[in-house]
């Protein structure tokens, strides 16, 4: 949230204060020491459950709807093309079995750079969770489905923030450090801002997604995507 470095305290409130419900983390998480404190004092901001045990925070939230029960949320992160971290299916395993005593509603966000990882994912928790969720490429897929033991699943979310950009970095400095083989610091891109995301339906009783949908929404266009 902080310009691509993880989160603040600012950063945070701006995102409570817009609506947000809960936040999700991945590889940047603990970028900005000021960001730890947030992680180890609000529930709702989640970061890795497989980063190594004693940094703060937790990857496992549920999330009270009211007069619905809660839905739960999980937090992981890939190890293909990423540093290491305990093993992702594991931990999911693992929490599935936690969150399973207080929701029926299941949600994971698994923050991976490989396709691979994150498809294998979906399937592997088929049927155990309503909802998996990719992010990290910035760019979202077209492969929204439900497979087929009621799991909503999308490889990729995409990015929220600017599109005039090279995955939210200014596209000149990117180009040059292709060009050059060197460059300058990255900078954050600002303009033409899109947010992008699915919406899902999910049956509160079984847990079992009913849709999916893959939505864009572009500030500066009139209209949804698709």
């Amino acid at each position: 949230m902080a310009g691509g470095s993880g989160v603040t305290p600012q950063t945070y409130q701006e995102m409570m204060q817009c609506g947000v419900d809960l936040m999700t983390g991945g590889n940047h998480s603990f970028d900005k020491k000021e960001g730890y404190k947030v992680l180890a004092d609000e529930a709702f901001c989640l970061r890795p459950a497989n980063y190594p045990k004693g940094l703060p925070g937790r990857g496992l939230v549920s999330y009270p709807i009211l007069g619905k029960g809660s839905v739960s949320v999980i937090n992981l992160i890939g190890r293909t093309f990423m540093p290491p971290n305990d093993c992702p299916f594991r931990k999911a395993d693992e929490l599935i079995e936690i969150a399973q005593e207080k929701s029926s509603v299941i949600i994971v966000d698994f923050h991976a750079e490989a396709s691979s990882e994150k498809m294998a994912m979906g399937w592997h928790l088929d049927g155990k969770v309503s909802l998996c969720v990719g992010t990290h490429t910035h760019i979202p897929t077209a492969d929204e489905r439900i497979l087929p033991q009621g799991t909503a699943y999308i490889t990729d979310l995409g990015m929220t923030g600017s599109y005039d950009s090279v995955i939210g970095v200014k596209k000149e400095i990117i180009v040059e450090k292709f060009l050059m083989t060197r460059g300058k610091k990255f900078e954050t891109a600002k303009g033409n801002p899109w947010v992008c995301g699915v919406f899902a339906e999910i049956d509160e009783e079984s847990g079992c997604a009913i849709s999916i949908e893959r939505i864009r929404v572009e500030a500066d266009a009139p209209h949804t995507h698709p």
